[in-house]
């Protein structure tokens, strides 16, 4: 395992390894690992362990809310944990056991190159960033585009190897071990037995990525997915996959205006029962956008872009649906792309990729000037029926003063992304000011204040709206079992101030 050592080194050669897409500023690092093995992450953390240093784990870093951005101590980075074992079938379904360091780019190819017996499965967990490691979307609960058809993260893990901070090693497999009640024990290998209160506090009966699952009688495997490496190390995971689709439709909609758009949206939801994805771009999106993307149109402002799963059979009266609904809305086919072919789903797909890449690109030249600058974007999901309450609210408080920003994503599941991009420090003040009025807003509305981001290091405040003092004292409690040290991803999730 290669250890690096000294502030003045990390700083100078490895700069890229105490960042991620948050642009949150890094603390000092005294060591940073690169671990090849499980034994490897063993040893590194009873290091730190017995010295009581704390250790950020890094992997793809593509995160935006400060996960993997160190404060002190040490960084682990899980890069070299890149091997996928094969596949297997199980309980009626097949499994990928990979190690946490793969990404999602590499695991989709390895796919498409599988033979299941003549026909194509796949993972359908798609997340904007293809980059990503499977370790950090299970760490997140990521979830993305086909999340509105397949869920997140959570739906598709079968089994987890985390390494605890004392170098314990767990295999969790679902099914295996329940909580009794509120009471879960685990036995750990050493012969220790680990006794945790699960918090009682009530999710949000949306998608959810906002601090641990917490459920009565619960799988403990859910307890370490979505806990954002504060609780153990992911090492390896084992993934179902679903059977792919024959045949897929892209098409990306465009409107004059953004009424036309979400009317477009709420009509083709109830019509389209075969329907993969929704997603959602408003004017600033465009306006991100139109520099970038040449052919964009230059008389709409909004946009619908949808997947819908077809048969020859039903393709036609699909497509005549689909049109009438344009026409209602003020579109039509001629102002919609469409796409059958993989390169042409791609190039669709490429659009929506574009704006958060636009965004982060625009946030990263603000904060050469203005270093104190980092993302603000409202991850929030609202139930049905109050989605339009709250896009109305956005639009009252954002419209007044002039800041600039997109509201895009993921309108099948009532959750957009709210994003703010200040120009100074006075507008990040606003915005952080605002963000912190929506997440009370989205609450009150029996709402998240993370629908698929996670908490990190920046969202502490709006998880406290979500669950008081009590939730995150619970939420602490649960981490002083497994971790009592407090050394793992110190400042995920809560502040360190609740593990004193």
């Amino acid at each position: 395992m290669r250890i690096i050592e000294g502030k003045a080194n990390i700083i100078s050669g490895f700069l890229t390894y105490l960042q991620d897409e948050s642009k949150l500023s890094f603390g000092d690092v005294e060591y940073l690992a690169f671990p090849e093995n499980e034994n490897d992450v063993c040893e590194f953390l009873k290091f730190c362990c017995n010295k009581n240093i704390p250790v950020t784990i890094s992997n793809g870093k593509t995160g935006v809310v400060g996960g993997a951005v160190p404060i002190a101590g040490a960084l682990m980075s899980l890069e070299k944990f890149n091997k996928i074992f094969g596949v297997r079938k199980s309980g009626g379904e097949y499994r990928v056991r990979l190690e946490s360091g793969v990404s999602l780019d590499e695991f989709y190819k390895f796919l498409e190159n599988e033979n299941f017996s003549g026909e194509k499965y796949f993972y359908p967990v798609d997340v904007t960033e293809s980059t990503a490691k499977i370790g950090g979307t299970v760490s997140t609960n990521a979830s993305g585009e086909r999340s509105f058809k397949y869920g997140p993260t959570r739906n598709w893990v079968r089994s987890l190897r985390v390494v605890l901070s004392d170098g314990n090693v767990l295999l969790i497999e679902r099914g295996k071990i329940f909580a009794d009640g509120y009471d879960l024990e685990i036995k750990l290998p050493d012969g220790s037995i680990k006794k945790i209160k699960i918090p009682q506090y009530k999710m949000p009966s949306v998608k959810n990525a906002a601090g641990y699952y917490a459920k009565k009688n619960m799988d403990l495997i859910d307890l370490f997915i979505g806990s954002e490496g504060t609780l153990g190390v992911l090492t390896e995971v084992e993934l179902a996959l679903t059977k792919k689709p024959e045949n897929i439709m892209t098409l990306l909609a465009f409107f004059p205006q953004e009424q036309n758009a979400m009317n477009f949206f709420f009509e083709c939801k109830q019509m389209l029962t075969s329907a993969v994805v929704f997603e959602y771009f408003d004017t600033g999106a465009f306006e991100l956008l139109r520099p970038k993307i040449a052919d964009l149109p230059s008389d709409k402002n909004a946009a619908i872009f949808f997947e819908i799963e077809y048969t020859d059979d039903n393709l036609g009266n699909t497509m005549s649906a689909i049109e009438e609904l344009l026409k209602k809305n003020n579109s039509s086919m001629d102002n919609t792309w469409g796409g059958f072919e993989k390169k042409d789903i791609e190039k669709i797909r490429q659009i929506r990729h574009a704006i958060p890449e636009t965004i982060n690109e625009t946030l990263a030249r603000t904060k050469q000037k203005y270093p104190a600058i980092h993302k603000i974007s409202a991850d929030i999901a609202v139930p049905a029926e109050k989605f339009l309450e709250m896009i109305s609210y956005y639009k009252s408080k954002l419209e007044p003063i002039k800041l600039q920003n997109t509201i895009f994503g993921h309108i099948g599941e009532n959750h957009l992304h709210m994003n703010i991009l200040p120009r100074n420090n006075e507008e990040f003040l606003k915005a952080k000011e605002l963000h912190l009025d929506f997440a009370k807003k989205a609450v009150l509305l029996g709402g998240t204040v993370s629908a698929e981001h996670g908490i990190g290091k920046i969202k502490h405040q709006y998880l406290e709206i979500m669950y008081g003092k009590e939730g995150i004292k619970q939420m602490a409690a649960v981490k002083k079992v497994l971790d009592p040290e407090c050394i793992l991803n110190r400042g995920n999730i809560f502040p360190e101030s609740f593990l004193d």
